[in-house]
C-alpha cells in the first residue's frame, strides 16, 4: 500500500528547490539586462541564492507553503528578513574582498534580484493555491456533526463548491477511533473537523500524524471560505467571544485604516470632478434609512431616477465615513433585524461599514427576496474575515466593469 512521505522529505524539498530555480533565473535575466553578456557560475550568487534558501527554511517558509498556511503578510516579512540577512553576507564577502562597497553593490545588481525572490515566492504560493486547476480532484474528509453537514450540504447544493473535491463524511460521535492507514486508503488531501464536538484524545493523536504526512486540517468555517467562497451564516461560531476573535479582522489593524484612507481620497476625488456637473442640472435624491457601522443608522443618498449611476451619491456617504467604498450592502432597518432574528451571526455585517460594491454583489445573485440577502450575508460574512487591499482593488475593478459594460441580462 502505498503511503504518503512526510512534508520534511518531499514536498518541503520541492517548494525550496523551485525556489532555488527561480531565483537563479532571475539573477541571470538581470545580468544579462545590465551587462548584456550572460553570467558564469561563481561562488557569489550561487553563496547568496543559498543563504536566501536557508533563511527562509529557518522561518518555515517552505512548510508553510506545503501545509497551505502561507499569507501574504508573512511571506512579506519572511523575504524581509531573508533579504536582510542576504545583504548583509554580500556586504561582508565584499569587504573581505577588499572591493569598494557601494560600486560592487551597484554592479552586483543585488537589490534587484533580491526584489524578485519576493516573487519567486509569490509565484509558489498562486502555483499553490491554484493547483487545482491542473491537479485531480481533492479528496476530503468530513468529520463533522449532523448539524454542521446538514449546513454544509445544504450550501454544497445551492452554490456549488469553488474547488471541486469529493467528500467523505463521518459523524463524531459514536464511532470507532480514526485508523491511522485511512489517508491512503482514500487518498485524502485533508480533513474537515467541526465545532459541535469534542474530538477524542487518540483522535487528536492521529490527526497531527495525519497532518505530519501531508493531510491539510481545517475547521468546517475554514474549509467553507476556502471551498465556498463563502460563509453559511449557520456555521458562524456560536459563542461571542468566538466570533470577536474570528473577524477581529474586519475591525482593527492597518488595513482597516488604509481602508477610510482611500475612501476619503477617492471619494474626495470624484466629487470634486462630479460635483460641478451636479450645477448644470440639480439631481433629485432618494434618502432611505439604513444600518451602518455598529448599527448607527444614517441617511442613504440615491438618484430617484433608477439606472446604472443612480447610486453615485452614495460617495457623499463614503466621504462622510457613513459607507465605504467596498463593503457589505447597506441594508434598511427592518431588512436588517430580520436577519438577526434568523440568523445570530448577522450583527457582524455591522462591525464594518457598508459598501458602494461589495464581495456579496459581485459574486452573488441578485439580492431581491430575503432569502437572496441572506444568502449575500454568508459572501459578506467571507469578506469580513479575507478583505485586503487586493481583493477591494479587484472588487472595484470587476464592478467598474459592469458598471460600464453591463451584461445582456443585468440591464
Amino acid at each position: 500500500m502505498e503511503q504518503r512521505t512526510p512534508l520534511s522529505a518531499q514536498r518541503v524539498l520541492r517548494f525550496a528547490l523551485a525556489e532555488a530555480a527561480l531565483l537563479g533565473f532571475s539573477w541571470t535575466v538581470v545580468y544579462f539586462w545590465r551587462f548584456g553578456l550572460w553570467p558564469t557560475l561563481s561562488r557569489g550568487p550561487v553563496a547568496l541564492i543559498l543563504a536566501w534558501l536557508f533563511v527562509q527554511y529557518l522561518l518555515g517558509t517552505y512548510t508553510a507553503l506545503a501545509r497551505y498556511q502561507l499569507d501574504v503578510g508573512r511571506q512579506l516579512r519572511n523575504c524581509v528578513a531573508a533579504a536582510v540577512t542576504v545583504f548583509a553576507l554580500a556586504a561582508v564577502l565584499t569587504g573581505l574582498r577588499g572591493e569598494p562597497w557601494l560600486d560592487t553593490m551597484s554592479r552586483s545588481f543585488l537589490i534587484p534580484v533580491l526584489a524578485l525572490g519576493f516573487l519567486t515566492t509569490q509565484i509558489l504560493r498562486f502555483s499553490q493555491v491554484n493547483a487545482h486547476l491542473w491537479q485531480p480532484q481533492q479528496q476530503w474528509l468530513m468529520l463533522v456533526s449532523s448539524r454542521e453537514r446538514g449546513e454544509l450540504s445544504k450550501a454544497i447544493e445551492a452554490g456549488g463548491c469553488a474547488i471541486p473535491c469529493g467528500l467523505e463524511w463521518r459523524a463524531v460521535q459514536g464511532m470507532p477511533a480514526l485508523p491511522l492507514p485511512l489517508p491512503a486508503l482514500l487518498n485524502l488531501d485533508g480533513v474537515v473537523i467541526g465545532g459541535d464536538h469534542q474530538l477524542s484524545e487518540e483522535d487528536r493523536r492521529t490527526l497531527i500524524r495525519w497532518q505530519e504526512q501531508g493531510v491539510r486540517l481545517l475547521s468546517v468555517q475554514g474549509w467553507a471560505e476556502l471551498f465556498l467562497r463563502r460563509l453559511p451564516p449557520a456555521l458562524v461560531p456560536p459563542v461571542w467571544a468566538d466570533r470577536v476573535e474570528a473577524f477581529s479582522h474586519a475591525r482593527t489593524g492597518p488595513s482597516s485604516r488604509l481602508k477610510r484612507l482611500a475612501d476619503v481620497l477617492v471619494s474626495g476625488g470624484l466629487l470634486a470632478v462630479l460635483v460641478p456637473f451636479s450645477w448644470l442640472r440639480k439631481p433629485r435624491l432618494f434618502r432611505d434609512l439604513c444600518s451602518g457601522r455598529d448599527g448607527h443608522p444614517f441617511q442613504r443618498l440615491r438618484l430617484q431616477a433608477s439606472g446604472r449611476f443612480s447610486a453615485m451619491p452614495q460617495l457623499i456617504n463614503v466621504w462622510r465615513g457613513d459607507m465605504s467604498l467596498v463593503g457589505p450592502r447597506p441594508l434598511t432597518l427592518a431588512v436588517m433585524q430580520q436577519l438577526e432574528a434568523r440568523f445570530p451571526g448577522a450583527e457582524l455585517r455591522q462591525w464594518m461599514r457598508p459598501g458602494m460594491t461589495g464581495w456579496g454583489r459581485v459574486a452573488g445573485p441578485p439580492p431581491e427576496e430575503l432569502d437572496a440577502v441572506a444568502w449575500e450575508l454568508g459572501r459578506d460574512l467571507f469578506y469580513l474575515r479575507n478583505h485586503s487591499l487586493l481583493l477591494d482593488l479587484r472588487l472595484l475593478a470587476t464592478s467598474l466593469l459592469t458598471l460600464l459594460f453591463p451584461a445582456p441580462w443585468r440591464r
